[in-house]
């Protein structure tokens, strides 16, 4: 119900990337659930849109753009929400593309980060900011309920929306029984596990479980290569569905895994939000960070490791933007370990 100073009308800025925008699906949640009348809008990229577009038969509005490349698609946004004002902006997103969609919205609350968080200048773009600290994204962008007046749930609500047709494709073209699901590619090689160690893992993996794996991922030209010398080099059957799903068949996917294996990409936060076991790689970033919210037991994070050994620094004294962006960071990782988790999982599961 709303009530004499609630929010009739919440505007939303978070335009990408893809597990970004699965990690802000619990503060849209909590919005609705404290204020179901409110009107809910969501200005979001395009790709990100695919994974959300169920939303809508919720209720939320999505204003859906490409990215802006020049003044005129910032003008072209104006001029969509001409006439409109929100009793609240939420600043999800500060870069120097997204900073300056801000002044193209009106609001009577401008709500985004501070310094400890902001960059590009994003303290220019808005009026309020939530407190410093250095969460995991989704409590950070539950900060923005809390902002609000809002107490927090003790369990947050996901509810990714599954499409019909998306559902259909999986049950015809997947295996019948849960499976080992992999995506090998994050959105930058960096923070890639290295082809031969996951060929390794595979190889084992097979052994254990040996249904087919299920390869996920998406069509860029890198993300081929690498799957391919991982078929090669694993030697085990496989469903290679690379760069040949939708995003909404990606999620019917990660729906139906039994266990999800990849490093920080938005994969890891799908899975999750269906409860799917996730091991996940991290060195680049901490998994405290990205990592599967809440479920971070089966990851294997080196990221301390390799704050003090590849940048000389302690990681309690680091800023909480700050990435080890060097190309050895994922080889701390070592295989062994990652093999303990994913038995631990198959074992829970009486397969083992």
């Amino acid at each position: 119900m709303i009530t004499s100073g609630s929010p009739r009308s919440i505007c939303i800025v978070r335009l990408s990337a893809l597990g970004d925008v699965v990690m802000a699906l619990p503060l849209v949640r909590t919005l609705q659930a404290r204020w179901p009348e409110a009107r809910i809008t969501w200005i979001i990229g395009r790709a990100a849109h695919e994974a959300l577009a169920g939303l809508s038969n919720e209720g939320i509005e999505f204003v859906v753009i490409e990215k802006p490349r020049g003044i005129c698609d910032y003008l072209a946004l104006r001029r969509r929400l001409a006439g409109r004002t929100f009793d609240v902006l939420l600043c999800l997103q500060a870069s120097w593309r997204a900073n300056w969609i801000y002044p193209c919205i009106r609001a009577r609350r401008k709500i985004g980060y501070g310094r400890d968080r902001a960059k590009d200048f994003h303290s220019c773009f808005i009026r309020e900011s939530i407190p410093p600290a250095k969460p995991h994204l989704v409590d950070g962008f539950l900060q923005f309920a809390e902002a609000l007046g809002l107490e927090l749930p003790r369990e947050v609500d996901w509810r990714l929306p599954l499409q019909p047709a998306a559902e259909s494709w999986a049950g015809a073209t997947l295996p019948g029984k849960p499976f080992i699901a992999v995506s090998p590619c994050s959105s930058k090689p960096e923070r890639d596990w290295p082809v031969e160690r996951m060929a390794e893992v595979l190889r084992w993996a097979h052994g254990r479980d040996p249904g087919p794996i299920v390869l996920l991922g998406g069509p860029a030209g890198r993300e081929r290569s690498f799957v391919d010398a991982l078929v090669s080099q694993s030697q085990v059957p496989v469903l290679d569905m690379v760069g040949r799903t939708s995003v909404p068949q990606l999620i019917a996917a990660l729906a139906r895994c039994r266990l999800l294996l990849a490093p920080d990409t938005g994969a890891v936060h799908i899975a999750n939000a269906f409860g799917r076991p996730v091991v996940g790689l991290y060195a680049v970033a901490p998994a405290s960070r990205t990592g599967p919210y809440g479920r971070m037991e089966y990851c294997v994070d080196r990221f301390d490791e390799a704050a003090r050994t590849l940048l000389g620094r302690d990681p309690a004294r680091l800023p909480w933007s700050q990435r080890v962006h060097d190309p050895r960071a994922m080889s701390l990782i070592g295989v062994e370990e990652v093999i303990c988790k994913i038995d631990l999982i198959l074992r829970k599961a009486g397969l083992v």
